[in-house]
């Protein structure tokens, strides 16, 4: 049985990108707060909910930028 890291990670080194977001926005360790939420916003950006975070002044396409390059920090992906 895979772990949920190890899912997650080989979803995203397969370029399901979101499906791993999806994943990695759960995790409780290893992450720090801020990595935490940019993780978060990333994944919700991408399944629907972009509209509301440029509505709030967060740009979107940076967010999903830095979670990858979260992602592959800590990871080393």
């Amino acid at each position: 049985m895979k772990t949920k890291t190890a899912k997650a990670k080989e979803l995203f080194r397969n370029g399901r990108v979101v499906e791993a977001l999806k994943i990695f926005s759960t995790f409780k360790v290893g992450f720090t707060k801020e990595e935490k939420r940019v993780l978060q916003i990333a994944y919700e950006s991408q399944t629907g909910n972009a509209g509301f975070y440029q509505s709030i002044g967060i740009d979107t396409n940076a967010m999903s930028n830095k979670a990858k390059e979260i992602i592959q920090k800590v990871y080393e992906i």
